[in-house]
């Protein structure tokens, strides 16, 4: 599993720079199924940013591979902009999950039927 934590303001170009951080990383393997906890962040991204990370992510499809992604947010707002990923991502490489605690996000990610 792959267990990427944010915390504080996280501007676009760090988010961009994460992911192929990870992308690029060798113990990284497509259909690695993913728990982005963003508890303890205070910035979101804006529409254009999520439409730039959706198309990363369409980008890297092959390498991704068909996983599922599990998104810890807590806070309304934060939850709102994971929901609109969600949406937007729906038609990727990603079965994304929104949630606003990790241990529903852990179920989630381990129940293989789901």
């Amino acid at each position: 599993m792959l267990l990427i934590v944010g915390e504080g303001t996280i501007s676009q170009s760090e988010r961009l720079a994460a992911m192929r951080a990870w992308l690029g990383d060798p113990g990284f393997r497509p259909g690695l199924n993913t728990l982005c906890d963003f508890s303890a962040v205070t910035s979101t991204p804006t529409m254009a940013e999520l439409h730039e990370i959706v198309s990363l992510v369409d980008r890297q499809a092959a390498a991704i591979g068909k996983k599922k992604l599990a998104v810890v947010a807590p806070r309304p707002v934060t939850f709102g902009v994971a929901r609109q990923f969600q949406t937007l991502a729906d038609t990727g490489p990603l079965d994304v999950g929104v949630f606003r605690d990790r241990r529903a996000a852990l179920g989630w990610l381990r129940h293989e039927g789901a």
